[in-house]
């Protein structure tokens, strides 16, 4: 085992200070999914740094990073984005910036996917969580991916097992 850290650029070209992840030395895997948190992790903990990325917009490559963060096909992003499969697959292709919306809604599910890493250990087990429905908050939570309120809520879900209250 060892502990990775460093100073990453993020999207906008800013440094973003990462946290040590205690990475298997054999798992490349987990190493390259830790590669793939690093430039969005300084916007899961500052609103500001957040808001001036957004506002810029990020790069197209944000939706190739989010498809491989979550494993979620072409078309499950497509719906949590709201754009259809040919447009997904533009801005992928493309080298313009993503507009506002699209970035806050990249940007909150790396968030949430940052957060299921940390609470279940492996996103293999948050992935599973996601596709079960849960009565803490009357749904299935990947089901209510496709807004920033759902997100929000499976986020406070997330917080609410971390301290052990499970409905």
């Amino acid at each position: 085992m060892k502990s990775v850290k460093g100073q990453y650029t993020t999207t906008t070209g800013e440094q973003a200070p990462s946290k040590p992840y205690v990475i298997p030395e054999h798992d490349a895997s987990a190493f390259m999914l830790h590669d793939l948190f690093v430039p969005y992790e300084t916007y899961f903990k500052s609103p500001l740094a957040k808001l001036g990325a957004i506002k810029h917009g990020l790069q197209s490559a944000a939706i190739t990073d989010l498809i491989r963060v979550t494993g979620a096909t072409q078309i499950d992003v497509a719906k949590w984005l709201d754009i259809t499969e040919p447009t997904l697959r533009k801005h992928i292709q493309g080298s313009r910036g993503l507009n506002q919306g699209l970035s806050e809604h990249i940007i909150q599910l790396f968030e949430l996917f940052n957060k299921g890493l940390d609470t279940f250990g492996t996103l293999d087990e948050f992935k599973s969580w996601l596709k079960h429905y849960n009565p803490g908050i009357d749904a299935i939570p990947f089901d209510l991916l496709d807004t920033i309120t759902g997100i929000n809520i499976v986020i406070a879900q997330l917080v609410r097992i971390d301290y052990g209250v499970l409905a």
